[in-house]
């Protein structure tokens, strides 16, 4: 944290800028500042009666007495010079003092008062002290890295070495950079190239960029079996509502992955939802009576959730196939939301939300972003009610085990 400390050196220095120049000033306004005028003035006059005594224009007593009130008279201005000069002494002193006690006054405000822990990055991002030490050597090592291929830029497995560094930092941007650099070096490597793409997806906050989707499709010209590849496209897909295509890339990914493993079971939930997004978008369905409520988020679940988690609200029987029979796709950024589910938001192919005599409505957070549950999401589920019921409040208040 470089900028608080400058930021609170800068107002100490303003504050002492107001109060310091008026006590550094050497003499208050319009005090005398120079005795060597009134010595002078002294010496003149002595010289004029001297010259008077010789004339034999004044007497020898008068001539003394006229000396003794000179000379008085310049001990009583010289006095005020001294004290001003004396006082002018301590205000300097007091200036000094003041320059230093301040300083000191505010830093142990702050370490009594503050939280100077969160000057530290690492206690920021709530590490252990073990922890905070292993992202100091990363952070070392990468710098050094960094050095290293500013020097040898011709190296790929160098720049490969250091997008996975950044990586683990979740400094995505520069991870992107570098495998932009191996790229450049390896130009017929599609592996690279996916991994360039999915780079270039985590810097843009998860969202598909034109650049990977182009960088993926020349992955898949070099490998067609190219899985990483064949994800972000059908993902890429899917958010543009090209479902056919979708289903097309997520087929060609499952043939290559272990069967009954999550990851297939993840594959075939998308081509699940792209094919009945597809239903629903070639013979829409004529709406029934809905359902309708609110969704919030309980207090005690807030800290579980991000805001750029996905929320689902789906209608389902409450009785035998747990299929959803409606659903609704939004993010916890939008809690608390109002919703509304009927035959339109269905999947295809099951049962319509209207003909189903009693159900259950249910909001969960996923964390992976998936419709089906998995440990850890975030769920909250309505009471038994039929079609045409509104007013439901929803309530996320318990984690699915």
């Amino acid at each position: 944290m470089f900028w608080f400390p400058l930021a609170a050196t800068l107002c100490i220095a303003v504050a002492l800028g107001f109060i310091l120049p008026p006590l550094l000033r050497r003499t208050p306004t319009g005090a005398p500042t120079d005795d060597s005028a009134n010595l002078a003035i002294h010496r003149d006059a002595v010289r004029e009666l001297d010259a008077d005594l010789t004339r034999g224009i004044i007497s020898p007593d008068r001539h003394a007495e006229a000396r003794r009130e000179l000379e008085a008279r310049v001990l009583e201005d010289l006095q005020p010079a001294a004290s001003v000069q004396a006082a002018a002494g301590r205000q300097r002193a007091l200036a000094g003092g003041i320059a230093l006690v301040i300083p000191v006054i505010a830093v142990a405000l702050y370490l009594t008062l503050g939280n100077p822990a969160a000057l530290v990055p690492e206690n920021r991002l709530g590490m252990t002290p073990e922890q905070a030490e292993d992202r100091r050597k990363m952070l070392d090592l990468t710098a050094k890295l960094a050095e290293r291929m500013r020097q040898h830029p011709d190296d790929p497995t160098g720049w490969i070495m250091l997008a996975r560094a950044y990586r683990s930092l979740e400094r995505h941007a520069d991870a992107a950079r570098a495998l932009g650099q191996a790229v450049e070096l390896k130009p017929d490597d599609a592996d690279l190239r996916s991994d360039y793409a999915e780079a270039l997806v985590f810097a843009n906050q998860g969202q598909m960029t034109p650049e990977a989707i182009e960088q993926s499709e020349r992955a898949l010209a070099i490998d067609a079996k190219q899985g990483k590849a064949l994800a972000l496209l059908g993902t890429a897909a899917f958010e543009i509502a090209d479902y056919r295509r979708a289903i097309t890339y997520f087929q060609r990914l499952l043939a290559l992955v272990p069967p009954d493993t999550d990851f297939a079971r993840a594959v075939q939930q998308g081509i699940g939802e792209a094919r009945a997004a597809l239903a629903a978008a070639e013979h829409p369905a004529v709406p029934g009576p809905g359902i309708g409520g609110r969704v919030e988020l309980a207090a005690a679940m807030a800290a579980k959730a991000h805001p750029d988690d996905t929320v689902f609200v789906f209608a389902r029987a409450a009785e035998g196939s747990r299929m959803p029979l409606a659903i609704q796709r939004r993010q916890v950024k939008d809690l608390p939301f109002t919703f509304k589910l009927d035959d339109s938001m269905g999947m295809g192919g099951g049962p319509a939300l209207s003909a189903t005599p009693a159900i259950v409505v249910v909001a969960r957070i996923s964390k992976a972003g998936g419709a089906q549950a998995v440990s850890g999401d975030l769920e909250g589920t309505s009471a038994v009610v039929k079609p045409g019921t509104h007013g439901l409040n929803l309530v996320i208040d318990h984690v699915v085990p």
